[in-house]
């Protein structure tokens, strides 16, 4: 069956099960048509039943799927109405379902609490563990684990890292906290600031802003449908084509050090007279390597990766970032980005509110 997933903001009438929402699916007003389109290998069945459409065209080979959710009082209406196999065809009505799992990775569970009250929750996410159901990954994202461990089913995120991002992420605990911390972030009344690892920006001027003080970067972000990265024009390309900026960031070089493999010689400034072994997996070997603190004004898809693509420091680890790696590319270690700190003045107490990620990047030196 279909993983579409309903964003009706009526309760549903299917629980959670393990943390995970039922979805929706609207029966179309032409069956016939839909089997038709869809491939069905019994497109000119009579479709009488919704278990004759939901058979013919999620499980033509295997229609037990279907009758026994059926039997299990599974598949129901928007009013709760419990569907039997001999439930009429009605075109339009929206039915409600458990989607059937895929197989997942065991991702981490490794989500230690940074700070919690009646309100929020606050997490400090590891690398590689989606926010929330997407994809591939349904039962092995932060979401469903948290609902699953705090045993509420009202958690919801109040803003969202990508699954290659580390570091603090809130939930929200109440319904009415959902609004009001979501707002929170879309006003950006939200002091955000990232690490990362990436090589030195090579332009001499701009890495020279960043070292000395905050290099401003601005620019024009958009993400297009099925592209694997966002479309970006800086500010030069702005102006030419009357595009209005919509990302920015703050940018600090924190400090350069070498990078693993770097061997210096007597011949060179920082002679150590030693070789820094590199990291397992490490994509980033030889040379120096830099430790950014980003502070983003706005909240664009990619944002900081972009920006530091941009400048010609692409994040070390980053598989999109300057070329899409393929999975049997890609390097093991994490992408070097962490979500180091948030503070707010929290919107229900009025309380400044201070976190900060404990996680390390894998490239700094120890």
């Amino acid at each position: 069956m279909p993983r579409r997933v309903t964003r009706d903001t009526k309760t549903p009438p299917l629980p959670q099960r393990a943390g995970i929402d039922p979805v929706a699916f609207t029966l179309p007003n032409d069956p016939g048509a839909a089997l038709d389109i869809a491939g069905s290998a019994h497109p000119h069945q009579p479709v009488r039943t919704v278990a004759d459409f939901l058979v013919a065209r999620f499980y033509p080979h295997n229609p037990r799927v279907i009758t026994d959710r059926l039997e299990r009082g599974e598949i129901r209406t928007d009013n709760g109405r419990i569907l039997t196999g001999d439930s009429p065809y009605v075109p339009g009505l929206t039915i409600w379902y458990y989607r059937e799992l895929p197989e997942e990775p065991q991702l981490p569970d490794d989500l230690p609490v940074l700070y919690e009250d009646e309100h929020v929750l606050a997490v400090d996410k590891p690398h590689f563990l989606p926010t929330t159901p997407r994809g591939a990954f349904v039962a092995q994202t932060a979401l469903t684990k948290l609902r699953v461990r705090e045993g509420n089913p009202l958690l919801v995120p109040v803003h969202r890292l990508d699954r290659a991002t580390a570091g603090v992420l809130l939930f929200a605990k109440t319904v009415p906290a959902r609004g009001l911390f979501q707002t929170m972030f879309a006003r950006r009344e939200v002091f955000k600031e990232y690490l990362a690892v990436a090589r030195p920006i090579p332009d001499p001027q701009a890495r020279a802003a960043a070292l000395s003080g905050e290099l401003t970067v601005r620019t024009r972000i958009e993400k297009i449908r099925g592209e694997l990265q966002v479309r970006q024009w800086d500010q030069p390309s702005c102006e030419r084509e009357l595009l209005s900026p919509n990302a920015t960031t703050g940018v600090r070089i924190l400090t350069v050090f070498d990078a693993p493999g770097a061997h210096h010689t007597a011949d060179t400034p920082q002679h150590t007279g030693t070789i820094v072994h590199p990291t397992p997996g490490c994509p980033v070997t030889g040379g120096q390597l830099a430790l950014y603190r980003l502070r983003p004004h706005t909240g664009k898809t990619h944002q900081l990766r972009a920006h530091l693509h941009l400048l010609g420091a692409p994040i070390a680890g980053d598989v999109l970032y300057p070329k899409v790696l393929p999975p049997a590319d890609a390097p093991e270690l994490p992408l070097q980005l962490v979500a180091h700190r948030l503070e707010f003045a929290h919107p229900v107490t009025g309380e400044r509110v201070r976190l900060r990620s404990m996680r390390k990047l894998a490239l700094l030196p120890s």
